[in-house]
């Protein structure tokens, strides 16, 4: 869970480093689903030394609208609920409401967009 990880990050705690960076596979049956995978993000612009990934799956359900939707502002909008200039500490403690915070934006400035 989100939690144990930021636990584990908070505690400067050692983690192996993974074989995989990470994969994809698919099976369209009505394609409506989209990915998001973004293995190089940056909390400091430019320092590569706090670098993060992100990695999403957007179910659209009866449609497609919505999983696009998503896919293009959801990392967007999590990322600026957290404060700029955040040390690593204070952004990982930002982390959960910024989660919630870009949830809720998103799904509001879906339903405006109607």
């Amino acid at each position: 869970p989100l939690a144990t990880l930021i636990g584990r990050e908070l505690r400067g705690e050692k983690v192996e480093k993974p074989f995989v960076k990470y994969g994809q596979a698919a099976l369209a049956k009505k394609g409506e689903d989209y990915f998001l995978i973004k293995p190089d993000c940056q909390r400091i612009p430019g320092n590569p030394l706090t670098s993060f990934s992100v990695f999403a799956i957007f179910d659209g359900h009866n449609g497609i609208s919505a999983a696009i939707f998503a896919k293009e502002n959801l990392l967007d909008n999590i990322l600026s609920a957290i404060p700029q200039g955040a040390s690593r500490e204070e952004w990982l403690q930002a982390l959960p409401r910024a989660l919630v915070a870009g949830f809720v934006k998103t799904d509001i400035e879906f339903q405006q967009k109607g």
